[in-house]
């Protein structure tokens, strides 16, 4: 075996070339493109009216839209289900789900994603009660304080994410749950 003509099975010199050397550059792009796609989202579901109450509550544009109307309202069920394994569940309607997120598009630090929406309004078993997960990025073990779980054949599909297979479960707080 010469040492030119063969290399470690490790060696991806062509995909090196087409790669851009920096896609840090690009990174603020994304950002702001994830925004827009977010925004519009937001818009698709709320309406004209909800969206500007979701977005603007504290701007001049969001106090001058909602000055007729009555005080914004944040549903949250402080109630736990305690739900376990083998439960019913029905998932909550978009908008009951979106007058419980924060300015950010989340509850108690958990996003609502794209994906889930397709999931509103139909019932499930529950899976699996989640405690505690790693993070990818640090490898840190975290416990779960607010009450999530997972439910059977509800899976991330990919399609706000780049087309991704991962295939991931769902996380799904149980203030955006009903028990069947």
């Amino acid at each position: 075996m010469t040492a030119s003509s063969e290399h470690c099975q490790y060696c991806y010199g062509d995909l090196a070339i087409q790669t851009s050397p920096d896609t840090r550059v690009a990174l603020p792009l994304r950002r702001y493109w994830w925004r827009l796609k977010t925004l519009v989202w937001y818009s698709a579901v709320l309406g004209p009216r909800g969206f500007v109450e979701k977005v603007f509550p504290s701007t001049k544009l969001g106090r001058f839209m909602l000055r007729h109307r009555r005080p914004t309202r944040r549903v949250t069920h402080t109630g736990s289900l305690a739900l376990t394994a083998g439960d019913w569940v029905e998932v909550r309607l978009a908008k009951e789900i979106f007058s419980t997120l924060d300015q950010h598009g989340k509850l108690k630090g958990l996003s609502f994603t794209p994906e889930m929406v397709k999931f509103c309004g139909k019932r499930f078993k529950v899976y699996k009660r989640l405690e505690n997960i790693i993070l990818e990025s640090t490898g840190e073990l975290r416990r779960i304080k607010s009450p999530t779980v997972l439910l059977e054949g509800v899976f991330c599909d990919g399609e706000a994410h780049g087309k991704c297979d991962r295939s991931c479960f769902c996380f799904w707080r149980e203030d955006w749950l009903r028990r069947i």
